[in-house]
């Protein structure tokens, strides 16, 4: 089979006939058997036989082209991620095993693009247009025009201070400077954001990226236009807001040295000094420190792309309401409900719905070491389901620090974010919608909280613990004690007056005649909240 044929046969499909040439292409390979070299090279471009019913024909021939691209990067004795629907690219298999799960269990259905196996990453940042499309979405304005709706001096929209203007001024500068005089192919800025790129693909290390700068720097004609170090780099593109603000914290997370108390040297709590080391020079070591990612450039910076900017009305300009059937957030009662009560939030579509997510973990692994670090996740639910919950609208709203876990003191860690929080909610801050080129004013609400029953005692305040630990059944919970342990009766009052197992003495002795606990109302919750008595915070 003429490899010349074969291109002609690729070119013929750029035509107005695009389907039908290149479904002809795929049948006129089958038909010979002499092809399966390139038979083979059209099922590895052509991902459809991933939803195909395990071992049919063209399944079985689509997991042996797959191991054959696995194979011809990987030694055949290394053991390599599994994409099967158990393990998930999770855990690591030989290839013998991973072939025998992928026609048993069945591959991925959304692992389109195989980059754990040998198949390059699609890059993004092609060229300078792309990066230039970056900036004036990230910025909100155009490089040669600006509209003069929102245009306000180098001000979007109140989005940008003065120093953030000048800050990404900057940027601009840096993506319109050659790499190296003659370079036309890459800018200082475009050529750094793919090194980065490949940094965090591959899991370099800071120092291994040290050393790859300082070879680049001596390799290239002019290597004053390369930073020195990884820090360098990473302060270069802090106009695109991708930082965090350090906020000092008491030892026994009584309070955060912010605000009103960010000049304060020790606790009015319990006495105890903000810093554990201190030499009264310029030494100066904090006992904990907490990261917050500022909240609102993130918000906004979803609506500074043109995509992202249609898919956060979503759920009100293409979501499919029908009854009974639960795809999205949107249909839930909760949703509606909210809208029903906050109208004029509901109006504007744009106005974000967030998912606060929380939960602690150990940074250190399996190590020894006792560690209980929390991270607070927020999710925007305006995304379509596809989208919402994926990592890359993941947002990162605060990094709470260790080692013991907050416990109830999580309210004081979380006091910088309700605050923002309460000003979204209440004035809504200027956003400049990349779709439409104009501004609106954004307001954000949490709706929920995801997280298991520990994690719902920190958050709500009500004790998983003891004789009430029903939050549900709240101060009307039915419990006692037997043998040193609490036990949970009366399920039963939660059925109907007339059912026959309200009058049954099997479950504890005893017939029920009580009703279901009263379901309280938020209302009903912030006044259980008043009547208690006041409590120091912290751990001393």
């Amino acid at each position: 089979f003429p490899k010349s044929l074969l291109l002609l046969l690729l070119c013929s499909s750029q035509n107005q006939n695009r389907h039908y040439n290149h479904c002809w292409i795929l049948s006129f390979c089958s038909l010979s058997s002499s092809i399966r070299g390139h038979r083979t090279f059209l099922l590895i471009m052509d991902r459809g036989w991933i939803h195909e019913p395990k071992f049919s024909k063209r399944y079985v021939e689509g997991v042996q082209s797959f191991m054959q691209l696995l194979r011809s990067h990987f030694d055949r004795n290394s053991k390599v991620r599994c994409p099967c629907q158990d393990c998930l690219n999770v855990f690591f298999q030989t290839q013998e095993i991973v072939y025998d799960h992928l026609l048993i269990k069945g591959i991925m259905g959304s692992y389109m693009q195989w980059i754990y196996h040998g198949e390059q990453s699609q890059m993004r940042y092609d060229n300078e247009d792309e990066i230039q499309t970056m900036l004036e979405e990230v910025s909100g304005r155009s490089f040669a025009n600006f509209s003069d709706e929102t245009k306000t001096d180098n001000n979007v929209c109140g989005n940008m201070s003065e120093k953030e203007a000048k800050t990404f001024d900057k940027l601009l500068e840096e993506a319109e400077r050659e790499l190296y005089p003659g370079c036309k192919k890459f800018s200082k800025l475009s050529f750094l954001v793919k090194l980065l790129h490949l940094k965090v693909y591959n899991q370099w290390s800071n120092k291994s990226f040290d050393m790859l700068l300082e070879l680049l720097k001596g390799a290239f004609p002019t290597g004053e236009t390369l930073p020195k170090s990884y820090y360098d780099a990473k302060n270069m593109l802090q106009g695109l807001g991708l930082g965090y603000i350090l906020i000092h914290a008491c030892k026994n997370d009584c309070m955060l040295y912010w605000a009103e108390h960010k000049d304060r040297q020790e606790c009015p709590h319990c006495a105890t000094s903000r810093w554990k080391i201190y030499n009264g020079k310029d030494k100066k070591i904090p006992h904990k420190v907490l990261r917050y990612f500022p909240l609102t450039p993130r918000l906004q910076r979803l609506f500074m792309s043109s995509k992202t900017s249609v898919d956060m009305r979503w759920h009100k300009e293409k979501h499919l309401d029908e009854a009974n059937v639960l795809r999205h957030p949107a249909d839930s009662e909760a949703w509606k409900e909210f809208d029903k009560n906050h109208p004029w939030f509901a109006q504007e579509p744009r106005n974000i719905r967030l998912g606060l997510a929380t939960d602690g973990f150990n940074p250190f692994g399996n190590m020894s070491t006792l560690y209980s670090m929390w991270p607070v996740i927020l999710a925007p639910y305006n995304l379509p389901p596809w989208k919402c919950l994926k990592d890359p609208f993941m947002i990162m709203s605060l990094l709470i620090p260790g080692p013991q876990a907050p416990g109830k003191d999580i309210d004081v860690y979380l006091r910088p974010l309700i605050y923002k929080l309460k000003e979204l909610w209440n004035d809504g801050v200027d956003t400049f919608d990349a779709s439409t080129g104009k501004c609106f004013k954004m307001h954000a609400s949490i709706l929920w909280t995801i997280n298991d029953f520990p994690a719902y005692r920190n958050l709500s305040g009500w004790s998983t613990k003891g004789y009430m630990a029903c939050p549900t059944c709240n101060k009307d919970a039915s419990s006692q004690k037997v043998r040193n342990k609490k036990f949970y009766m009366g399920h039963h009052r939660h059925l109907e007056p007339s059912h026959s197992w309200r009058r049954s003495k099997k479950f504890d002795g005893k017939k029920e005649n009580r009703s279901k606990p009263k379901e309280l109302s938020g209302d009903d919750v912030l006044h259980q909240l008043d009547l208690l008595s006041t409590y120091r915070v912290g751990k001393h």
